[in-house]
């Protein structure tokens, strides 16, 4: 089995990703470019019309973000909240600001709503390819 502490980064990063892909599924249903490179606001087929150096460029920007915590947790800081280590992005400074308990209710905070996002994104997938296989509201 593998250590609890690869575990919970593995948890992490697919909740993390889970949460923007809710956003992204809203987002085309909710603003559209009137005139832009894609004419739908379904999400899958958006998916489907988006241009090769669109996936390019988020290959690369995804391999970026993989190398700053890779690097980071090289130097001994935390992108999983570790409440004994230095955060690995802190733009605001808030995590630097906050108390021991402050950091573990926001670390609970983000795996929870990361599980949640997980279960939703799965649910508006498989309503899509099975409709009215979920109790999700029409059009999504």
């Amino acid at each position: 089995m593998a250590p609890l502490d690869h575990l919970r980064k593995a948890e992490l990063a697919n909740g993390r990703s889970a949460m923007l892909a809710t956003v992204g599924w809203f987002f085309p249903k909710i603003w559209t470019f009137p005139d832009g490179p894609i004419s739908t606001t379904d999400p899958i087929k958006a998916h489907l019309e988006a241009d090769n150096q669109w996936w390019a460029q988020f290959i690369v920007f995804c391999a970026v973000i993989e190398g700053i915590k890779l690097r980071a947790e090289m130097n001994g800081k935390s992108y999983t909240g570790e409440i004994d280590k230095e955060a690995a992005l802190d733009w605001t400074g808030r995590w630097a600001k906050m108390n021991d308990a402050q950091k573990e209710d926001m670390a609970l905070k983000e795996i929870k709503n990361g599980r949640l996002a997980m279960i939703g994104w799965i649910g508006f997938v498989s309503n899509y390819f099975i409709p009215g296989s979920c109790p999700v509201p029409p059009g999504f």
